[in-house]
Formats: C-alpha cells, structure tokens, sequence
C-alpha cells in the first residue's frame, strides 16, 4: 500500500505529516474565452511557468478559461486582492485580451521540507509513503509512483530516487513556517499589484 496524500494525509499515519509544513497555492479562472481569444494565447495547449521568486503558471482548460496560479492561500485574501493580482498578471502576458473577468478562485495544500527535497518513508512492510513534494508533485510524484512499483516488485532499495527518511528529522514550529512562507508570498503578490515587482 501507498500514502501518497501528501500535506492532506489524515487518520493512522498522520506522524508521516510531522515531516513537512504546509504551503498553498491558489488557482483563478477567467470566464471562457472567446474563439479568437483562446486562438491569440497558449496556442499549443501548454501550461506555463515563470522562475520568480514567487513562481507562478499560466495556463488554458478545455472550456477556453484562462487558469493563472502561484503560490499563497487565496482563502486569507480579499477577492479583490485576487482580482487585481490575477488582472496584473493576464495584463502582463496577454494585453491583447483586455481586460476579462475573473469566474472563480480555489486554493490548494501542498507539502513543504526545509530543504525542499521530498521525504519517502517505510513505516510498516509493505507500506510506503512519499511527502513533501514542493509543488513539484505531478512530475515527482509521477516518478515516485513508478520507483515505488518497481521497489515493491523487486524489494531492491536502488530502484528509489532518494533513501528513505530517517524518522528523527521532523520539521519544527510547522505552524510558524506556514504562516512565514504566505505571509511572504502575500507580501510579493502585493508588490505585484502595487507595480514594484512583477
């Protein structure tokens, strides 16, 4: 069996949580597009991501809606704060578009180390557990699932990326670093909406 939940793990091996703190990262979505629109951005279908300070990803889903992302706890902002943020952001990349409106804004959990490389663990045979992906969890955690196929197959430690975790290396004042990590992201999308920082 797997724990593959990451900064949402609950019930019996919550202890795998100890681990990581929790960091967020917000999505906003436009209205749909139009044709012509969707046609001038992000012709291929890809997604995109800066390499800012505070990262963030530009992208389209197939209802034509323009997703923009980064890193924070919408649910500690203003919509407004949101909305003008999300605006700064569209307007930088695609002025072409105008300005559009913003439909809907959803907030995620994700696993933080201090060391930002992610911890695998064994806390019972058969048993394997994978945590603190950083936001890299698509491309990681799609690794780690193969490497945790092929160590269960052949029982063969060299088929994982890392070593297991040591369970003395718990991350302290959890709660502390939360709030330090948004209140510096807050601070960032600040400057953005302010114009200081892009």
């Amino acid at each position: 069996m797997i724990i593959a939940s990451n900064a949402y793990t609950e019930g019996e091996w919550t202890d795998v949580k100890d681990h990581i703190f929790a960091g967020y990262y917000y999505q906003v979505a436009s209205q749909p597009l139009s044709g012509a629109a969707q046609a001038g951005i992000l012709r291929g279908g890809q997604g995109s991501w800066d390499t800012r300070t505070v990262l963030s990803n530009i992208r389209r889903d197939a209802h034509g809606r323009l997703l923009l992302g980064s890193l924070g706890n919408a649910g500690n902002y203003p919509l407004w704060f949101i909305r003008q943020w999300a605006d700064r952001v569209q307007q930088h990349y695609f002025p072409q578009l105008g300005r559009i409106e913003w439909q809907s804004t959803w907030t995620g959990r994700i696993g933080f180390t201090p060391d930002h490389l992610l911890r695998l663990f064994e806390p019972a045979p058969g048993l394997l557990a994978a945590t603190g992906f950083n936001g890299r969890g698509v491309t990681t955690g799609t690794l780690v699932g193969k490497c945790f196929a092929d160590y269960l197959l052949t029982d063969d430690a060299a088929a994982l990326p890392v070593r297991f975790s040591n369970n003395n290396k718990k991350v302290s004042g959890r709660s502390l670093r939360t709030l330090a990590y948004d209140a510096g992201f807050t601070l960032y999308h600040a400057g953005q909406c302010l114009r200081v920082v892009l």
